[in-house]
């Protein structure tokens, strides 16, 4: 081991060191020059292929003659003119791998080198690209860029930017050896080129572009050609643009994904938006001040979110939770190489004068054929059609009771109709019709808006039919009337689950009903803080006329810990399920303002409560197929987890809302006290969030006997069945209909829109 201490620490070439040292010893200087260097190391090797090169050059020389051994040694001798070949050309040396090569000078080495480039590239043309100047900025993508280049000889000298070192997982990508490890890319790179050839003029940047270097960059002593743009931050992807932009200097950027190019001549459209107006709103100020959060949507609208390839998108959603980073493929890296060299030549010829995003998708130019035609949608994933307002109608008719009932006044049905759809439901689905006929109102579930993997058995929908119903019965106090609820019709009848019944008779208004018109859904994340114990009695004392309900709460922070983790990876399971996916993305969230204002249903984005940055992540999780490969090709999908864990690291305490057993009618019933906890919390400036898709999902698995799981899905809600109930044991003997958080928080700036009251009242 002493000794491989001794070679570890023993002297080595200086890590920056990327010029190799040039010697002509017919020179006599540089002769004693290269003989003093080969005395005092012995470890150089030394290569001479000299009249390997000569053979070639002659061959160049006469293309047309057939040349014999001979006839090569007499036009060999004849070109040297009497140099010895061991004298003739240059000796380069190349410290880093103490390697000296004997090689033709630079004008015959690069006649010689760029031979077979003719004539898809002319002499001529040859000598124009010689004097061009290519800078390139990001050397992961960037060093396939810049060998590419080099081989070609696209320009006379290349720039070459980048601030990072060589680690070993960029060797998926990146042409070199593991003895490069820790060496600056840029060192690398340029070392490459050396190597490939040692005329061609290489300027590193090691600090990658800076406000220090960028002029140096961009003009030094000749201005840049075209800028190669492949880095991964976007402030230098904007501030480089805004550069090239104000001295006229076209940019090319390859992302490796699909084969996307894009080309910005602002050498001839000196005017044009940076990134085709896709970076609309950032300019090399503004940029300094976003976090990396609030950059996240700037970068999928400038890549295309919506155009990247599957695989990406899953890669994406896998970041910080399966991979480290997004991934990058040698052969998309290496593809990317060829055609911006191939773009770039073009450019500086004059052969290609416009801007434009360019795919060249390896997946569908070769690829098996598949039918073009896109499945349609499951069966199983399409609503009941909706019952018209004859059959409705009539299904009133056929209604018996003999509690009394008294004539509403017009004022006075559409005050209890607000309040009715004020109430909450889950995502937003508004599952209710009502109608009014023979002086009663008819609670109608409308299934064809509430019709979803969730809710099984109709049990969501059954909550917020019972909240709907609670809501009427508050405002009808603050009325001065009594309404009555029949709930005979429930499971009897097909239309209705209830009817209400009034009568006109001096009660006293339920101090509840002033909270509906502000009741509401709070997203919004704070430090947690306690609440009162008052508050918390306050909650139970609004159950005493809800017969068998009962509130749990935890305020604890590691069961609050444990319950926030069961809730989160329900709502990860949810969306990876296909059908899940389908609901949350597809049906229930609303993307675009005109959007929700048009459905005026589903969960608008802006009242998730989330960052900008998580909406974009959203964006990027609508893609089925990349939920697909997450769900059964990585089985990842633990990103779907964050905001639910942030919620509940940011809650008060978490409730939950049960009822004596399992029954149709408990959730129903359990509705109406859920409704009056919420009342009572947002009452008290205390926000309310729900986060309860486990108690659905739960029903599913104990009382529908987990239809719609698979195997994973089983067992997965086994596992999280079994982690709640040895969490509250308690609870076994009752049935958890309804959980929620409950925090202080800033009133959200967005609320849910409902429908037109037109659309669901019928009289």
């Amino acid at each position: 081991m002493e000794i491989l201490k001794q070679r570890m620490h023993q002297a080595a070439p200086s890590n920056t060191v990327y010029k190799p040292e040039l010697f002509r010893i017919n020179n006599e200087q540089e002769k004693k020059k290269m003989l003093s260097l080969l005395a005092a190391d012995s470890s150089i090797i030394v290569q001479d292929d000299i009249s390997g090169q000569l053979r070639e050059l002659i061959k160049s020389l006469h293309p047309s003659e057939r040349l014999t051994d001979g006839r090569y040694e007499d036009l060999i001798t004849a070109h040297l003119k009497g140099i010895p070949e061991s004298e003739y050309g240059v000796w380069v040396y190349y410290p880093w791998n103490r390697k000296l090569i004997h090689l033709l000078d630079e004008e015959e080495f690069v006649e010689i080198r760029t031979n077979r480039n003719r004539y898809k590239i002319t002499r001529e043309e040859q000598a124009t690209l010689r004097q061009r100047v290519i800078g390139i900025v990001g050397l992961s993508v960037g060093q396939s860029i810049a060998l590419t280049l080099a081989m070609e000889r696209t320009c006379g000298e290349l720039r070459l930017a980048d601030f990072d070192t060589a680690e070993l997982s960029n060797l998926n990508r990146i042409r070199t050896g593991v003895h490069n490890l820790g060496l600056m890319k840029t060192v690398i790179a340029a070392r490459e080129i050396a190597e490939i050839d040692p005329f061609l003029s290489v300027k590193v940047f090691n600090d990658g572009l800076t406000q220090e270097n960028i002029d140096e960059f961009f003009v030094g002593e000749r201005k840049l050609d075209v800028l190669v743009e492949v880095c991964d931050g976007l402030d230098i992807k904007i501030i480089s643009r805004f550069k090239a932009r104000s001295l006229g200097i076209p940019v090319v950027m390859d992302t490796n994904d699909r084969g996307m190019l894009d080309v910005e001549r602002f050498d001839l459209e000196p005017d044009r938006p940076i990134l085709h107006g896709l970076a609309q709103g950032l300019d090399p100020e503004n940029i300094k001040g976003l976090s990396n959060e609030e950059k996240i949507p700037y970068i999928l609208r400038m890549v295309g979110a919506e155009t990247i390839s599957t695989r990406l998108k899953a890669s994406m959603i896998e970041v910080e939770q399966s991979i480290n980073t997004w991934p990058q493929l040698a052969s998309s890296v290496v593809l990317g190489g060829a055609v911006t060299t191939d773009v770039c030549r073009r450019i500086l010829l004059g052969h290609y004068h416009e801007s434009g995003r360019y795919y060249i998708d390896i997946d569908q130019l070769v690829g098996d054929r598949k039918d073009q035609q896109k499945s349609g949608m499951p069966a199983e994933y399409l609503s009941p059609p909706a019952k018209s307002r004859e059959e409705l109608l009539a299904s009133c008719d056929t209604y018996e009771s003999n509690n009394p009932t008294e004539p509403l006044s017009d004022a006075e049905l559409s005050n209890l109709i607000n309040a009715a759809v004020s109430a909450p439901s889950g995502g937003n689905c508004q599952p209710w019709k009502f109608v009014y006929r023979h002086q009663r109102l008819f609670v109608h579930h409308d299934q064809n808006a509430s019709y979803s993997f969730l809710d099984f058995n109709n049990l969501g929908a059954y909550v917020a039919l019972g909240a709907a119903i609670e809501n009427i019965v508050l405002r009808a106090s603050e009325l001065g009337v009594q309404a009555t609820v029949d709930y005979s019709v429930f499971q009897r009848s097909e239309a209705f689950v209830a009817v209400l019944s009034f009568v006109h008779k001096p009660i006293a208004a339920a101090p509840l009903a002033k909270a509906i018109d502000i009741r509401l859904t709070n997203r919004n994340l704070s430090e947690r803080q306690p609440l009162s114990d008052s508050f918390y009695e306050s909650l139970q004392e609004t159950l005493t006329e809800c017969e068998g309900a009962g509130l749990e709460l935890i305020k604890d922070a590691e069961k609050m810990q444990e319950l926030g983790d069961i809730l989160a990876t329900t709502e990860k399971l949810v969306l990876i399920h296909p059908r899940g996916h389908y609901d949350a993305f597809k049906k229930e969230l609303r993307w675009t303002e005109e959007e929700n204002k048009e459905k005026r249903d589903g969960m608008d984005v802006a009242t998730l409560g989330i960052s900008k940055g998580e909406v974009a992540a959203l964006r990027i999780a609508n893609d089925s197929e990349a939920i697909s490969f997450v769900r059964d090709t990585i089985q990842g999908g633990n990103a779907f987890k964050k905001m639910a864990q942030k919620a509940v690291a940011a809650s008060s305490a978490l409730g939950i809302m049960t009822m004596p057993g399992y029954s149709e009618m408990n959730y129903l019933l359990g509705g109406r006290a859920v409704e009056r906890v919420w009342l009572q919390a947002n009452l008290q400036g205390v926000s309310y969030q729900p986060i309860s898709q486990f108690t659905f999902l739960l029903a599913r698995l104990m009382h529908g006997n987990g239809e719609g799981f698979n195997a994973y899905y089983r067992s997965q809600f086994e596992d999280l069945k079994k982690r709640f109930f040895e969490l509250l044991p308690h609870l076994e003997n009752r049935q958890p209909i309804f959980i929620f958080r409950l925090c202080k928080a800033d009133e959200p700036k967005v609320k849910a829109l409902r429908k037109a009251v037109d659309s669901v009242f019928i009289y």
